[in-house]
């Protein structure tokens, strides 16, 4: 039942996007290249694919975690994370007004995650995760701009600071695992697809990636860790 409730919960949520996409501005440098969100928002079929996709990931945290207190935060992550995936994938952003929210919504619900488990540590564990994710991807951000021509965009630093907390609420080895496994399904996806010509390689949407190696992160990151 747990499942079936955070699925439906994440559809609800992932269903919400085209309206969402309507709502968000352009950015305000103008960009030829980019669709713009309203458009986005008109692709055939997406509220049915953002549902489908926010209800497996919801799924499959729900169905692998032990503390249902937190699984509240993995249903907005998997709801609002299958709309961030979709943008990026199409514009290479990832929306400011759409992650910041989600950052905010993330931070209170391990909070109130860790007061109905009359645990602190959880909060703790979830802020020091941030921190030290953050820094790690604000690093690579860095060096991306200085080495390789602005090849890691700052959207994904910002996205990071939403998984991380989610992450770190559970545990150690799934910030580990969550974290890592999007760099190794970039990696290894983007190679793939950079080889049959769907996306460009030197341009590829990280986001899509990070989302979901922090569910298989969230799901599995204990097993595959130990």
């Amino acid at each position: 039942m747990t499942i079936v409730v955070a699925a439906l919960c994440a559809a609800l949520i992932g269903a919400l996007g085209p309206e969402i996409l309507r709502r968000v501005p352009e950015p305000p440098v103008p960009d030829d290249d980019k669709l713009p969100y309203a458009v986005l928002a008109e692709f055939r079929l997406l509220r049915l694919g953002l549902a489908a996709a926010a209800a497996t990931m919801a799924a499959v945290v729900a169905w692998r975690i032990d503390e249902p207190e937190l699984l509240p935060v993995w249903v907005v992550v998997a709801g609002v994370g299958a709309l961030l995936s979709f943008v990026d994938w199409h514009t290479r952003l990832l929306p400011f007004l759409i992650v910041a929210p989600l950052y905010v919504v993330t931070i209170a619900l391990v909070g109130l995650g860790a007061l109905l488990l009359d645990d602190r540590d959880v909060l703790v564990h979830a802020l020091v995760a941030n921190v030290v994710v953050y820094g790690v991807f604000r690093l690579l951000h860095w060096a991306g701009n200085r080495f390789a021509g602005g090849a890691f965009g700052y959207g994904d630093v910002r996205l990071s600071g939403v998984l991380a907390p989610a992450l770190g609420a559970l545990g150690t080895d799934e910030v580990l695992v969550g974290m890592y496994a999007g760099f190794i399904l970039g990696a290894v996806l983007g190679v793939v697809l950079s080889r049959l010509r769907i996306v460009d390689p030197q341009g590829f949407a990280f986001g899509p990636y990070m989302v979901a190696g922090a569910v298989l992160g969230a799901a599995f990151g204990p097993a595959i860790y130990r």
